[in-house]
């Protein structure tokens, strides 16, 4: 392994993989394939190392966003005011969660805890204030093949019902519908009841399809959700219900497919952050193109508060909207991203 102040590097039989410390965030990752080649399949923004006063305000988790990261508890720390009245929740999250946008885990500074052959253990100490006490994440190479192996241990100091996730983000051809996204096993496409940025997004909000193949702009023109990158500007969150626990981008410019599978009793769903360009504002400057294949329970992104309410549309439709933790009791989850040839 490989160390300095801000990162380890760590390789393994068939790659080689570097987490940043702030946000324990994995990438780049050089996946060895068969045949040879080298690919690094995760997005991984372009606007890092800059010293301006104005990229030093930003939140740490968008001053190094890149590759895969988890989001203890996933979403926005505050509810969005513009929620319509069936999303709205009546009260705020009784859990003090602080106001780290996807949790403490993806902003704050990991310690390493052990490094061994073709691995990597971190730790991440909560506020005490936090119904999370701690969670430790553990990262390793397969000696099978190209393929990144996650274990992610949760220790709740509380009892509480938060939404959780984890967060690849992947890079994407330029070249419009040269990449192909699967999702098994899923039932049903809810799109985001806003904007998912205000003025840009394109899809109707709070509706309902039976597949991203079938999903339809708001105006009622067809889009296929699963050919990326998109032919115009946009942002969208989608959440995909009854995934399974597999979901597969296949890139034809690049001749390979990254394959995300988890478990689907912990992550009941796959939430997609589909950013094409649509944001224009500073640090994004129309420039960030990615999707983002997120396993979770969670209603979106949309806080501790929606996911708490029972009411809202996707938990009473029975869209499973967080993971219940009980105080002393560690929970754990594993997970894998592997990338094959085409």
């Amino acid at each position: 392994m490989s160390a300095d102040q801000d990162s380890c590097t760590v390789s393994w039989k068939h790659g080689e993989f570097t987490i940043a410390l702030s946000g324990a965030m994995c990438a780049p990752v050089n996946f060895r394939l068969e045949d040879g080649r080298v690919v690094q399949p995760f997005a991984i923004a372009p606007w890092e190392h800059n010293e301006t006063p104005e990229f030093q305000e930003l939140p740490q988790l968008l001053k190094k966003l890149r590759g895969e990261w988890v989001c203890v508890p996933f979403g926005m720390p505050e509810t969005r005011t513009d929620l319509p009245p069936a999303w709205a929740p009546t009260t705020q999250c009784k859990a003090d969660i602080g106001d780290w946008f996807h949790g403490p885990g993806a902003n704050a500074r990991w310690n390493v805890t052990d490094c061994f052959d073709g691995g990597i253990e971190l730790e991440l100490l909560y506020p005490q204030t936090h119904p999370i006490e701690r969670l430790v994440r553990k990262i390793s190479g397969s000696t099978a093949g190209p393929r990144l192996e996650f274990e992610l241990e949760i220790y709740p100091r509380q009892d509480c019902f938060l939404p959780i996730g984890i967060h690849p983000v992947f890079k994407l051809p330029e070249k419009q519908g040269d990449a192909k996204l699967s999702v098994a096993g899923a039932t049903t496409v809810h799109t985001y009841p806003v904007d998912a940025e205000l003025g840009v997004s394109k899809l109707p909000h709070g509706a309902t399809f039976e597949s991203l193949e079938a999903a339809r702009w708001a105006g009622g023109s067809s889009v296929d959700l699963t050919r990326h990158p998109l032919d115009i500007q946009t942002e969208e969150i989608v959440l995909v219900a009854g995934a399974n626990g597999r979901a597969t981008l296949e890139n034809y410019a690049e001749n390979y497919s990254a394959t995300v599978s988890w478990n689907p009793k912990d992550f009941a769903s796959c939430n997609l952050w589909i950013s094409n360009k649509g944001r224009t504002a500073y640090p994004w400057n129309g420039r960030f193109q990615a999707l983002g294949i997120e396993p979770v329970s969670a209603p979106f992104d949309l806080g501790c508060a929606v996911a708490n309410s029972g009411a809202a549309p996707l938990a009473a439709s029975g869209v499973k909207s967080g993971v219940q933790f009980s105080a002393g009791e560690k929970w754990t989850t594993d997970y894998a991203i592997e990338v094959e040839a085409l």
